[in-house]
C-alpha cells in the first residue's frame, strides 16, 4: 500500500481539460500520494487575494473568512503506477534517492499521483481566478472559465505537437504567449514526450525542456485538446530492460495481452469520450480527435534473411522467428481506422451528426495525416502485410512486412470521409517539420510539428528521397519523394525559406527553427491560421508570422 505522506510536492503547475458550457476539470501532479487535495476558485477580480493565501490557509476551515465568495471543491488522486526512472533519465540533482538507487537497478518505479477536481456552476464568458492544494503544496494563481459559447466574438487556438524535450520548445511556447496573447484551447496532435513511461520526460528533465515545465505559461489557464501519437505507447516492461528499449518492444494486443500501455496519457489526459477519439464543441468550433497512429519502428530492411538481426517495421529478426513474443510484428496500427471498424462507423456518425453540422467551423486533429512530404509518410498507412520466405526444406527463414498503397487507410477510408462532409482544417504531425496542403474540395491539411527538431523534407525542391527497402519488398509501394496522396505542399504566403536558385520552398525544415500555428476565430474576419518560426540562433527576436490562409 502505497504511503501518504505530509511532503508532497508539485510535480507541474495544474492543467485545464475538458471544458463544457458550465464546467471544466482542473488536473495536477504530485510526487506522491497527497493526504489531501483542494481546488479553491474564485471571481477573477480577487486574483491577487487568493495569490497571498498560505497552502495552509487554502485547506483552513476559515477560508470562506479569509476569501469571502471562494468555492472549494475536494479532489481525488489516481496513482501512476507505470511511471518510473532508468540510467538514461535526465534527473535534476534534488533527487538523490532515486540517483543511488539506479546505481544498483537499471529501471525504478517512481511516485507519481494525478489529482483532479472539476470546477462546475461557472458563468459562460467569465473568467475565474483558482489555485490547487495538495497537503503543503500549493500552486501559483491562473485563471479557468467554462467552454466559451458558439458565437463567442473571439478564439485563439494553439496548434502544436511533437514536442519530445526539443531544446526550443520553452522559448517557443513562450513566444507564441507574447506573439498571440492568451490562448482560449490548445490543440496536441499528439507526441509528448519521447517513452512515454519515464517520469522525468513529463516533469522535470534536467535539460530544461520536459513537457509541463515547456506548457507551464499557457496550460493552467488554457484547456488542451490533445490526441495520441506513437510516443504514448509504451511497450512491454521487462526485467532489466532499459525503459527506451521497452518502448521500442511494443506488440500487438492480439499477439500478446499486454503488448502494449497507453496507461500514463490515458490517466493524464481523460478522454470525454472514454476512448481515445472523440469530438467536442467550444466556442462553435467542432473538434474531431481521432487515434492515427502506429507503434515506432526503425526503417531498416537487410536483403536476405540470414543477415537480419534486427525487428524493425520491414523484418522480423532471425533469432525470433520460432518466438512469438519476441517477434515485434511490424509498425502495427494502435486503434484500427479502416471502413468497417469501430473507431470508422463512430467517425461516420459524428460528420453525419447535427453536432458536426451546426458548428461554426470544422476540425479534425490527428498524429499521423493523409497528406505529409515526412520521413513518416512513408511506409503507407496500412496493416503490415506479414510474408513469410522459406528454404530449401519449407521451413521459414524469415519474414519481412509490406504496406501496400492500395491499402493506406488514411487515403482510402478516413480522407474521403473528410472530404465529403466539408471538414476545413486537418491538423497532423509526426514527421517534425511544417507543410500543409489544400485538396480540390478546399480542405486544408496542416502539419506543424516542427517543434525545436525536424526529421526533414522529401519533395523535390529539397532534393531528399526517403530510404526505402531492397527491391525484394514491394518497392512500387515505397515513396522516396513527395506527398503519397498526390498533393503538391503550398509555399508560405508570407515569408517563405529559400533553396536552390532562390526559390521558395512549400516547407519550413530547419533545425535552428522552431514553429508554432495559431487558429484566430472572429466574428469579423472569420477563421485564419497564422503560422509563426521562432528562430533559436536569436532568442532575443521576436517569433515571426510566414503563412497566414482563411478556413472557409
Amino acid at each position: 500500500m502505497t504511503r501518504v505522506r505530509d511532503d508532497i510536492g508539485l510535480l507541474c503547475e495544474p492543467y485545464l481539460l475538458r471544458p463544457d458550457e458550465s464546467s471544466v476539470e482542473v488536473a495536477w501532479v504530485t510526487d506522491g500520494r497527497p493526504p489531501e487535495s483542494r481546488l479553491v476558485y474564485a471571481a477573477a477580480e480577487v486574483a491577487e487575494q487568493l495569490a497571498n493565501l498560505t497552502a495552509t490557509e487554502l485547506q483552513s476551515s476559515e477560508l470562506a473568512i479569509l476569501l469571502p465568495g471562494a468555492v472549494t471543491v475536494d479532489a481525488s488522486s489516481t496513482h501512476l503506477k507505470a511511471m518510473a526512472e532508468d540510467r538514461e533519465s535526465a534527473l535534476p540533482t534534488g533527487l538523490i534517492e532515486l540517483r543511488r538507487a539506479l546505481e544498483t537497478e537499471v529501471t525504478v518505479a517512481r511516485e507519481v499521483w494525478r489529482v483532479s477536481a472539476r470546477a462546475t456552476g461557472l458563468v459562460p464568458g467569465r473568467d475565474y481566478a483558482y489555485r490547487v492544494v495538495s497537503g503543503g503544496a500549493a500552486s501559483r494563481v491562473a485563471r479557468l472559465s467554462p467552454a466559451p459559447p458558439a458565437d463567442v466574438p473571439l478564439l485563439r487556438i494553439l496548434l502544436t505537437s511533437d514536442h519530445q524535450l526539443g531544446a526550443s520548445v520553452p522559448g517557443a511556447m513562450e513566444q507564441a504567449t507574447v506573439t498571440a496573447g492568451a490562448f482560449d484551447a490548445v490543440l496536441y496532435a499528439g507526441d509528448f514526450v519521447n517513452v512515454p513511461d519515464r517520469a522525468s520526460e513529463w516533469f522535470d528533465d534536467a535539460r530544461g525542456s520536459a513537457f509541463f515545465p515547456s506548457m507551464q505559461g499557457i496550460l493552467p489557464s488554457t484547456p488542451i485538446f490533445p490526441v495520441v501519437g506513437n510516443h504514448e505507447v509504451q511497450g512491454r516492461r521487462e526485467e532489466g530492460a532499459m525503459l527506451a528499449e521497452s518502448f521500442e518492444s511494443a506488440l500487438p494486443l492480439a499477439a500478446c495481452a499486454d503488448g502494449h500501455s497507453l496507461s500514463n496519457y490515458e490517466t493524464l489526459f481523460p478522454s470525454v469520450s472514454g476512448s481515445r477519439y472523440y469530438a467536442v464543441t467550444f466556442g462553435g468550433v467542432r473538434i474531431i480527435a481521432l487515434s492515427a497512429a502506429r507503434v515506432w519502428r526503425s526503417d531498416r530492411a537487410d536483403d536476405h534473411p540470414e543477415d537480419r538481426f534486427v525487428s524493425s517495421r520491414y523484418q522480423e529478426a532471425r533469432r525470433v522467428l520460432g518466438d512469438p513474443l519476441g517477434q515485434r510484428y511490424g509498425s502495427h496500427i494502435i486503434d484500427d481506422l479502416r471502413a468497417g471498424s469501430e473507431q470508422h462507423d463512430w467517425l461516420r456518425r459524428e460528420l453525419a451528426s447535427p453536432a458536426f453540422a451546426e458548428a461554426r467551423l470544422r476540425i479534425v486533429v490527428m498524429h499521423e495525416s493523409p497528406h505529409s512530404i515526412g520521413v513518416n509518410a512513408m511506409p503507407h498507412f496500412a496493416h503490415p502485410v506479414r510474408l513469410e520466405e522459406r528454404n530449401a526444406a519449407g521451413e521459414v527463414s524469415g519474414v519481412r512486412y509490406d504496406y501496400p498503397s492500395s491499402e493506406n487507410i488514411l487515403l482510402r477510408d478516413i480522407a474521403p470521409l473528410l472530404e465529403a462532409a466539408g471538414v476545413e482544417l486537418v491538423l497532423g504531425g509526426h514527421s517534425h517539420l511544417w507543410s500543409r496542403f489544400t485538396s480540390k474540395a478546399g480542405v486544408h491539411y496542416l502539419e506543424t510539428s516542427h517543434a525545436g527538431s525536424t526529421h526533414g523534407a522529401f519533395d523535390r525542391s529539397s532534393g531528399r528521397r526517403r530510404a526505402g527497402p531492397p527491391r525484394q519488398w514491394n518497392v512500387y509501394d515505397a515513396l522516396s519523394q513527395g506527398d503519397p496522396g498526390g498533393l503538391a505542399p503550398v509555399v508560405p504566403t508570407i515569408s517563405p525559406r529559400r533553396g536552390v536558385a532562390d526559390l521558395p520552398l512549400p516547407y519550413v525544415a530547419d533545425p535552428d527553427l522552431s514553429i508554432f500555428s495559431v487558429l484566430t476565430v472572429s466574428a469579423d474576419a472569420g477563421a485564419v491560421v497564422g503560422s509563426y518560426v521562432y528562430d533559436t540562433r536569436t532568442p532575443e527576436a521576436p517569433a515571426h508570422l510566414f503563412d497566414e490562409f482563411a478556413l472557409g
